[in-house]
């Protein structure tokens, strides 16, 4: 990789002013994904920790979780932010745990939302129109989910799906509820039936398919292991161990960060958001670009009108990217 840095800072007018942002530029390639005076746009503020944003593509719009608030927001051109859900996870009484709602959102081929409930546990079915939510899985081996965290589909119409222990009361210490010793990462058909693919991972956490769904990406959000995982896909299961497609310490031995929710675009360019920003690594690994968001960078979705949205912390966030079709 040519050792090319080009700066392109720029003030975001929607921010107030000492907030600046910049696209940071390691490989030229980068310049074919994002034009250099593309700037990021405020979109909405005011939650607590914004995650797992989807595009809403019949109903032109963005769907995005904040689970410390335990409300699924839509946000639109005409409207706005608006609350679609909410509760969005935990309905029972009293305070459960520091992020009751839900995380990852996708919405499947059949335009069901599809979501990772940490409060309940489980994996739901919400349907756009009436709200009403229903059990898609909940457990494996009989033994309920730690606080299912990101999803994605397969185009034959199943998911994988991570399940790491940020949604229990205690979280990482938490041995009262925690049912299932390990943090796995499941293939769940579309009847419902779970199956377990790795159960060795400290932190599993963003998860994609590659753009043939021949292989599947799983992020680690492990301070001692930042690394985006690679799996080689054979139908529903994995062959071989994985290995390590991205490491974050060797890329940013100066910084401390890893991975949260990623995406990958048709082009097999991966978009993970971690630190302070949105990472950017193409097909074989290498680091081209960073788009940095000046706030702790949770997720991010690929919208059918050009744009890349953006959750970090309490903002939303949108920035255009070059159409490559």
């Amino acid at each position: 990789m040519k050792n090319i840095y080009l700066l392109i800072s720029f003030f975001m007018l929607s921010f107030n002013s000492s907030a600046q942002t910049k696209i940071e530029i390691f490989d030229p390639s980068f310049l074919e994904l994002i034009d250099s005076t593309s700037q990021l746009e405020l979109l909405a503020d005011g939650m607590k920790w914004a995650e797992g944003p989807v595009w809403d593509g019949k109903n032109n719009r963005l769907l995005f979780s904040d689970p410390a608030l335990n409300t699924i927001f839509s946000w639109d051109e005409k409207n706005g932010k608006e609350v679609f859900l909410h509760p969005s996870g935990f309905d029972g009484d009293g305070h459960y745990s520091d992020e009751p709602g839900t995380n990852g959102l996708l919405i499947n081929k059949i335009g069901k939302l599809i979501a990772c409930d940490h409060g309940n546990r489980r994996i739901a079915v919400i349907d756009l129109d009436n709200k009403t939510k229903n059990l898609f899985a909940g457990n494996w081996d009989g033994k309920r989910f730690n606080s299912p965290n990101d999803i994605c589909e397969n185009p034959s119409g199943y998911y994988f799906f991570t399940d790491p222990p940020y949604g229990l009361p205690h979280r990482e210490k938490d041995t009262l509820n925690k049912e299932i010793p390990f943090n796995g990462v499941y293939c769940l058909a579309d009847d419902g039936r779970v199956s377990l693919l790795i159960d060795h991972l400290d932190r599993p956490n963003g998860i994609a398919l590659s753009p043939k769904a021949e292989q599947l990406f799983v992020a680690l959000s492990d301070g001692n292991n930042p690394y985006i995982m690679r799996y080689v896909l054979k139908g529903k299961s994995i062959q071989g161990e994985g290995t390590v497609f991205f490491d974050f310490k060797k890329n940013f031995p100066n910084e401390s960060m890893a991975a949260d929710g990623i995406k990958i675009n048709k082009q097999g360019d991966v978009f993970a958001a971690a630190g302070k920003s949105i990472v950017v690594i193409n097909k074989h690994g290498d680091l081209i670009g960073r788009i940095h968001t000046g706030d702790p960078t949770a997720n991010c979705a690929f919208g059918d009108d050009g744009y890349l949205y953006i959750t970090a912390k309490d903002k939303l966030m949108r920035v255009k990217l070059k159409s490559l079709d």
